[in-house]
């Protein structure tokens, strides 16, 4: 079970513990923080505001910063909550979340895009305080969500108008990246859905690239640093045509076979340009200029006065496919580009 002294809430926490402070003022007790049970078992402490106007309730956070970039962090997460005779639990959302306009989501297309996991946890959380026979609506807003998604992939997987509301677990993992994860997988399922290739970029220049070169937006996949998860995807999900379109620098690192491409698991792209350059035949004079190269694209100034650096790129981008089509299992169709942000297009294969 994570440990909530170390992890921070996702946004379907923050809208479950706005949801139980929102009903507890209704019920008589306002309170500055809530204990909020995770999806997945254990509970955490959430601090709070709540404002009353008759019988409807508000109450909202600001949702915390982790240890890595997340542009939700400080988001504001406001809940409404109307008390309902009879029991039942009814949750929408408001302005600044989105709507589901495409399938392959974990909520159907017209529907707010709030997941099963924290509807569940809101239900089970307003359960806990609620007198038998009383139920209520939640109205989950968040002011700047709309303005926020833009910086998401949300518009990529056909959600609209705001932030999904997320969390399985109820807290994020600051070194695993979670969420983005989680992104990756939606985005890459949806494909298979919807049938076609994908095109994976690790970022805002190979996104940048893949629009240059005609790739569709929709198919095209942020990945950052983890490949391997995105591939291991593509293999389950079944998708038959994957491309590979990155800087040189990552993309020397798949040469290599590393699939994890955080710098603090495996950096031997020097190594690995090297030990392929050498392979395919680069003269001795460009040997100690290569190898005392501070990055790829310093490498790539040396390597452009070599006669034979179109052909070694195109080779290398053939290795790199067939790293990748071996991780897939050998029946997908693959295809490796190279860029540098100085010289374009450097090879592809």
């Amino acid at each position: 079970m994570p440990d909530p002294s170390v992890l921070i809430p996702t946004t379907g926490t923050c809208a479950a513990a706005c949801a139980k402070a929102a009903a507890l003022r209704f019920l008589g007790e306002s309170q500055d923080a809530v204990e909020v049970t995770l999806p997945q078992g254990g509970k955490t402490r959430v601090a709070v505001a709540t404002t009353q106007q008759g019988r409807t309730c508000w109450a909202e956070t600001e949702k915390p910063c982790g240890e890595v970039h997340d542009v939700t962090a400080k988001a504001l997460i406001r809940v409404r909550f109307t008390p309902l005779p009879g029991g039942d639990i009814l949750i929408t959302g408001g302005t600044g979340v989105g709507k589901v306009t495409r399938p392959g989501l974990p909520v159907p297309p017209g529907a707010w895009a709030i997941n099963p996991s924290p509807r569940r946890q809101i239900t089970e959380n307003l359960r806990e305080i609620l007198p038998e026979g009383l139920g209520g609506w939640v109205e989950i807003t968040i002011p700047r969500g709309e303005e926020i998604a833009r910086k998401t992939c949300n518009p990529l997987l056909g959600i609209v108008g705001g932030l999904s509301i997320l969390g399985t677990t109820g807290l994020v993992r600051p070194i695993s990246c979670e969420a983005f994860q989680e992104t990756i997988r939606l985005h890459l399922r949806q494909r298979a859905l919807l049938g076609g290739g994908v095109c994976l970029v690790f970022g805002n220049y190979g996104r940048a690239w893949a629009r240059k070169l005609g790739f569709p937006e929709a198919a095209t996949v942020e990945v950052g640093t983890f490949l391997g998860f995105a591939l291991e995807v593509c293999k389950r999900e079944g998708i038959s045509r994957v491309v590979l379109l990155g800087q040189i620098g990552k993309m020397v690192k798949v040469a290599g076979g590393i699939f994890d491409l955080h710098h603090e698991v495996a950096d031997a792209r020097r190594e690995i340009l090297f030990a392929h350059l050498v392979r395919f035949g680069l003269p001795e004079r460009f040997w100690k200029a290569v190898w005392e190269a501070k990055t790829a694209e310093e490498a790539l100034e040396h390597l452009m006065a070599w006669e034979r650096h179109r052909e070694f790129f195109a080779y290398l981008a053939q290795e790199i496919s067939q790293r990748v089509r071996t991780r897939l299992g050998g029946k997908t169709e693959v295809e490796s580009i190279l860029f540098s942000l100085r010289y374009g297009v450097l090879g592809r294969g």
